[in-house]
């Protein structure tokens, strides 16, 4: 397990681009099965592995919301800002099932976590 990767592209390439919207598919309503950061007619996706749980990111076409794509409203803050740093996370039995991003530099400020084959979306919260 140790060997895989989840961003499968450069990141640098999409560091400090602006998002101009984020879109999602739903599982449904039990949470989102894709997320994906568009950065004009490109997009930063995620996806779920429903057998692992596991997030695979790549940079793929943005996405067209006539396929079923929607705009994640928890999201919507982070429109117009520019991606900063990210983390991929790796659980104990060695699954990669966590991916945190910034859209202000280095402060953390989301967390996408696959969890039962949806992603679950929280906000971390500086503690000062």
């Amino acid at each position: 397990m140790t060997g895989r990767t989840m961003l499968q592209f450069d990141y640098d390439e999409v560091h400090g681009q602006v998002a101009t919207a984020v879109l999602g598919r739903r599982d449904g309503a039990a949470g989102w099965r894709d997320v994906a950061v568009v950065i004009g007619n490109r997009a930063v996706m995620l996806q779920v592995d429903a057998d692992t749980d596991e997030i695979a990111v790549e940079l793929a076409a943005a996405p067209d919301i006539k396929d079923g794509w929607q705009a994640v409203p928890e999201l919507s803050q982070y429109v117009g800002s520019a991606l900063g740093w990210c983390w991929v996370g790796r659980n104990y039995l060695g699954y990669l099932d966590m991916f945190t991003l910034s859209f202000s530099g280095l402060e953390p400020q989301l967390c996408f976590t696959g969890e039962a084959a949806i992603i679950s979306i929280r906000r971390i919260l500086p503690t000062s």
